[in-house]
């Protein structure tokens, strides 16, 4: 990269650097100036370019990571401004992000609801067993019995399971919901205005869809 070519010479150039407080000067690249900037110069003394030095390997790795760094940043800024798009192609008010939320919402709270409701019946079941097992208290239970314990066991913590991981759900949607919901209302604030939208066939606009 800094080696001068015969051109160089044959156009008059000098080529100087400074290495160590000492300057080194000749018509072509000084070895001295191996890893040092080289100004490339005119005879009357002006400067026609400088050659930069060799990047060290921290430098070039450095370098490397700050290019990636500003890579990533920059598909992070369009990934948010996608979603800001998005966000404002989707909802026009608060209400309307609410509306979808609770539609969101519907299946994983059936999912409670139900899985609940069986809990309860097999509560019942294991109030009848406990009720059998008292006529048991000085002889040995029947495996009948113990096998009927086992199996609401089982099946309670199946429930409990379905009903866990439905509150998982329902956390995630509403953690998305309200990081929408912020950053609906900072774009607004900010000036921006949802993208305008058709009565007639967007859902989010039908008042029965808004009533549920």
């Amino acid at each position: 990269m800094l080696s001068a070519t015969p051109a160089h010479a044959a156009l008059g150039s000098i080529f100087s650097c400074t290495v160590n407080g000492k300057t080194f000067t000749a018509d072509r690249v000084p070895s001295e100036c191996a890893n040092a900037d080289v100004r490339e110069m005119n005879r009357d003394g002006s400067v026609r370019r400088v050659i930069a030095r060799p990047l060290t390997l921290d430098e070039q790795r450095a370098r490397a990571m700050e290019a990636k760094r500003r890579l990533e940043e920059e598909e992070k800024q369009l990934t948010q401004r996608r979603r800001d798009k998005s966000l404002l192609e989707a909802y026009a008010t608060d209400e309307e992000i609410e509306a979808v939320r609770g539609k969101a919402l519907e299946s994983s709270n059936v999912l409670i609801a139900r899985a609940s409701q069986r809990l309860a019946n097999l509560q019942g079941e294991r109030k009848k067993l406990d009720n059998e097992s008292e006529f048991y208290k000085k002889r040995v239970v029947p495996e009948e019995i113990k096998r009927g314990y086992v199996s609401l066991t089982q099946q309670a913590a199946a429930e409990e399971k379905i009903i866990q991981d439905a509150q998982f759900e329902i956390q995630r949607i509403n953690e998305r919901f309200d990081a929408e919901k912020k950053r609906f209302r900072e774009l607004l604030a900010q000036g921006a205005r949802p993208v305008q939208r058709n009565p007639e066939t967007d859902i989010l606009l039908d008042p029965r869809f808004r009533g549920k």
